[in-house]
C-alpha cells in the first residue's frame, strides 16, 4: 500500500559540484544541469520545446508541471520570459515535484554564483526572490507568490504520491529529473499516465532525454512525442503534443472559465470575519471585483473579535489529515501576513506547545525524531530549553514552533480587507437573507425584505452561522452539520505573568498581552450547543485551573486559593464567542454540489467520488473553522479561488476532498 501524499521526513539536497563547478548531486550522481550551460538549456529544451512564449499569448493564464525542481533553472528561465514578455498571460502556474529539496541557504550558495555566467546576471533579482521565499524542507505543497501573477506551487515528496492528488490543467510539461539510468522511478509508465490525466488539451511536452523506453512509454500514455535536435554535446531530445487516440482519463482537469464579455468578474462574500476578509483579498488579487457584506458593524467582530488568538500547526504520529491539513495552512497563512502593508497585527516569533506529563512528553519526543522536521518548522526541547524560551518555569518539555504566534484577528481582517484595495466594496451592518440563482446564471443575494443587494457571478458564504439558511434551497441542513461552540476567554490582571515571553499551549492557552496596559489572555472553554452570550465566573475559573496546571509555578496563583477564588475571579475581564465546528473538525471550503442534477443519478453516484458530484456553477463556501481560523482561513481562500479561476489548486485531492462542502452529502449517498 502506498503512503498517503507528504507523510514521512524530508531528506535535503546537498550543495555539492564537479571539478569544473557545474552543480551535482551525490544521491543520485549526477549534474543538475547540462554542462553547456544552465539557462541555454532551459530556453532550448523546455521552453522552445513547448513552443514558449509563443503559445502562452493572448492566454488568461498558463500551467506548467515539472518534474525535478533541482535548482529552479527552468522556473527561473520561464518567469524571465514571462517578465519580458509584453504579451505574456496574466498568471503563470509553474507546478513542480522534488524529493530532495534545497534548504534555503543552501539553494542561494548553488544559484549565486552561477549568476556570473553569461546571460545569467538577468535572473539576479528572480534569483533573490525565490531564495528569499524558499520553505524550509517539509513534506507536502508549498505555494510561494513571487510576483504579480507568478505563482510557484512546489511540492516536497516523492512523485509517485505528490503527482497524482494534483488538481491541475497543465499546458505544458517539462520533465527534468535527474537521467533515467539514475533516477528511473521519476521516468516510470505510471508517472506519465499521471501526467496525461492533467494535461489541458493542447498541452504539449519537453524533456532533453531521448531514451527509447522513456519515448516508447510516453507515447504509450497518450503524448505523440518525436525526437529532435538536443542542446549543446546531446544528439537529443523529445518533444511533442499530448494527443491520445482515445479519451485516456477519467477525470478531465480544472478548465479555465470563459470570461464574460458584458461585464467584469464580480463576486459576493457574506460575512466579513478572517474568512471572508482572506477570501475577499484573494479574489481581488486575481481581477475580481467584490461586494461583501457583514450584518454587524465592523469587519471581525464575532469570533474574530477576540483580542488575541494564537496560532500553529498540528503535530500527530501518523501524519493525517489534520496534521497536513493544518501544515499548509500555517505555511500558506506566514506567507499571506508578511505582504500585509501595515505588518503583521501580532507576532511570528515563537509559540511553545507543552507536554501534560512524562508520558505526553516522551510520545512527543519520540513523534519529533520520527519525523525529522527542520528546526524551522518545529523543535523538540526539554523542560529547561522549554522554560528559558518561556520565560516562565516548566515542568515538562515540549515542541517549539520558531513561527507560531499570536495576532489580534479583528485586525488581521481590517488589514485584509486594506490590502484588497479599490476592488472591494465592504458593506457593513447589512444583513444577506437570501441568496437566489438568476435566470441568466447569476446570483442575486436578498435582504430580509427581498431587496436585491447585489448580483454577481458568484457567491461565497464565509458566514458560518448562517450557512445553514443561506445554503437550504441548495443543500439540505442535513448535510451542512455545522454546530456552535462557545468559547469564553479570561483576561488576567496587567501585571500577572511578566515574565512570559511567547504564547504556551497545552490543555488551553495563555498568550501575552496583546494590547499596551492590558494583561495576558487565557482559555478558552468549549461548550457545545450553550446559547450563553454572558461572561460566566465558573468559565473563568475554568480557564485558571488549566492556566494552574499548563504553568506549574504559578499553580498556587492561579489556582482555587488564589486568582480562581469565586472572589478574584469574579473581577477578571473576559469575552465570550461563538465558533463554528463540523462533526469531523474540519473546515467545509470548496464549490457546493447541484443537488436538482444529482437527484437523478442518485444510485450510480453512491458508488462514485466527491469528484463524480455535479456542482453549482457559482456557489462556494468556506466556513467551519472551529478554533483554528487563523491556520485555515487563507488557505481556504486560496483553495475557493483556485476553483473560481480553474487554476492548480493549492492543496492535493485528498486533503480537498477532506474538507469539502459536499463530503456529508456523500457519505449518505453512499448508504444508498
Amino acid at each position: 500500500m502506498s503512503r498517503r501524499p507528504g507523510i514521512g521526513p524530508i531528506t535535503p539536497a546537498q550543495p555539492s559540484t564537479t571539478e569544473d563547478g557545474t552543480p551535482y548531486s551525490d544521491t543520485f550522481e549526477d549534474v543538475y544541469h547540462s554542462t553547456g550551460g544552465a539557462l541555454g538549456q532551459a530556453r532550448y529544451v523546455f521552453l522552445g520545446g513547448n513552443g514558449l512564449p509563443e503559445r502562452w499569448r493572448g492566454r488568461g493564464q498558463f500551467v506548467i508541471v515539472e518534474t525535478g525542481f533541482g535548482l529552479g533553472l527552468n522556473f527561473l528561465a520561464t518567469w524571465a520570459a514571462w517578465r519580458d514578455d509584453p504579451q505574456r498571460p496574466a498568471r503563470l502556474h509553474f507546478v513542480s515535484v522534488e524529493k530532495h529539496p534545497f534548504r534555503a541557504l543552501d539553494l542561494r550558495r548553488m544559484l549565486e554564483p552561477m549568476l556570473v555566467q553569461p546571460g545569467m546576471t538577468e535572473l539576479a533579482p528572480l534569483v533573490q526572490r525565490l531564495c528569499d521565499m524558499w520553505p524550509s524542507p517539509v513534506a507536502g505543497w508549498h505555494r510561494l507568490e513571487l510576483a504579480p501573477g507568478v505563482v510557484l506551487s512546489v511540492g516536497f515528496g516523492d512523485a509517485s504520491e505528490l503527482l497524482p492528488s494534483l488538481r491541475v490543467g497543465a499546458d505544458a510539461f517539462y520533465l527534468d529529473g535527474f537521467s533515467p539510468s539514475k533516477n528511473p522511478d521519476i521516468w516510470t509508465p505510471d508517472i506519465f499516465k499521471t501526467l496525461g490525466r492533467l494535461a489541458r488539451d493542447g498541452a504539449t511536452l519537453a524533456t532533453y532525454t531521448a531514451v527509447g523506453q522513456v519515448r516508447r512509454d510516453l507515447i504509450a500514455a497518450g503524448f505523440q512525442v518525436a525526437r529532435q535536435h538536443g542542446y549543446g554535446p546531446k544528439r537529443s531530445m523529445l518533444a511533442g503534443p499530448y494527443a491520445p487516440p482515445y479519451r485516456m482519463r477519467r477525470y478531465d482537469p480544472p478548465a479555465a472559465p470563459t470570461p464574460r464579455a458584458s461585464h467584469p468578474r464580480e463576486a459576493i462574500v457574506v460575512g466579513a470575519g478572517m474568512a471572508g476578509a482572506a477570501m475577499a483579498r484573494r479574489l481581488v488579487a486575481r481581477g475580481w471585483r467584490v461586494r461583501l457584506f457583514e450584518r454587524a458593524q465592523a469587519p471581525g467582530t464575532a469570533a474574530s473579535g477576540n483580542p488575541a488568538g494564537v496560532f500553529h500547526p498540528q503535530l500527530s504520529a501518523d501524519d493525517n489529515v489534520l496534521s497536513r491539513l493544518t501544515r499548509a495552512g500555517f505555511l500558506y497563512a506566514l506567507s499571506q501576513w508578511r505582504t500585509l502593508p501595515g505588518g503583521l497585527p501580532g507576532r511570528a516569533d515563537g509559540l511553545l506547545q507543552v507536554a501534560a506529563t512524562e508520558a505526553e512528553a516522551h510520545a512527543l519526543q519520540q513523534l519529533m525524531a520520527a519525523h525529522a522536521y527542520p528546526e524551522a518548522y518545529a523543535k523538540w526541547v526539554d523542560a529547561s530549553q522549554a522554560s528559558a524560551l518561556a520565560g516562565e518555569t516548566l515542568t515538562h518539555g515540549g515542541v517549539w514552533y520558531p513561527e507560531g504566534g499570536w495576532l489580534a484577528p479583528a485586525m488581521l481582517c481590517r488589514a485584509e480587507l486594506v490590502a484588497a484595495g479599490p476592488s472591494l466594496d465592504a458593506r457593513y451592518g447589512v444583513s444577506v437573507a437570501q441568496l437566489v440563482r438568476r435566470d441568466d446564471g447569476r446570483w442575486a443575494a436578498l435582504d430580509e425584505t427581498g431587496r436585491e443587494l447585489a448580483v454577481a457571478d458568484a457567491v461565497v458564504v464565509t458566514a458560518a452561522d448562517v450557512s445553514q439558511k443561506l445554503l437550504a434551497p441548495y443543500l439540505d441542513p442535513a448535510f451542512v452539520p455545522v454546530r456552535r461552540v462557545r468559547g469564553q476567554l479570561t483576561f488576567l490582571p496587567p501585571d500577572a505573568l511578566p515574565s512570559l515571553r511567547v504564547p504556551v499551549c497545552g490543555d488551553g492557552y495563555v498568550a501575552p498581552s496583546p494590547l499596551a496596559g492590558a494583561g495576558p489572555v487565557t482559555g478558552a472553554t468549549y461548550g457545545f450547543d450553550d446559547p450563553a452570550e454572558t461572561v460566566r465566573l465558573a468559565d473563568h475559573q475554568a480557564n485558571l485551573r488549566r492556566l494552574a496546571a499548563l504553568l506549574p509555578a504559578h499553580a498556587e496563583a492561579f489556582g482555587d486559593a488564589g486568582l480562581a477564588s469565586e472572589r478574584a475571579a469574579a473581577e477578571l475581564g473576559g469575552r465570550t464567542a461563538f465558533r463554528a465546528l463540523a462533526p469531523d473538525r474540519l473546515p467545509m471550503a470548496g464549490q457546493l454540489p447541484d443537488m436538482r442534477a444529482i437527484e437523478p443519478q442518485r444510485r450510480r453516484l453512491s458508488g462514485g467520488h466527491l469528484r463524480d458530484l455535479p456542482r453549482l456553477d457559482g456557489l462556494y463556501a468556506s466556513f467551519a473553522f472551529g478554533s483554528r481560523g487563523l491556520v485555515f482561513a487563507s488557505l481556504c481562500a486560496e483553495l475557493v479561488a483556485s476553483q473560481l479561476e480553474g487554476e492548480p489548486w493549492p492543496i492535493g485531492s485528498d486533503l480537498a476532498d477532506a474538507i469539502d462542502p459536499a463530503r456529508y452529502l456523500m457519505q449518505a449517498l453512499r448508504k444508498v
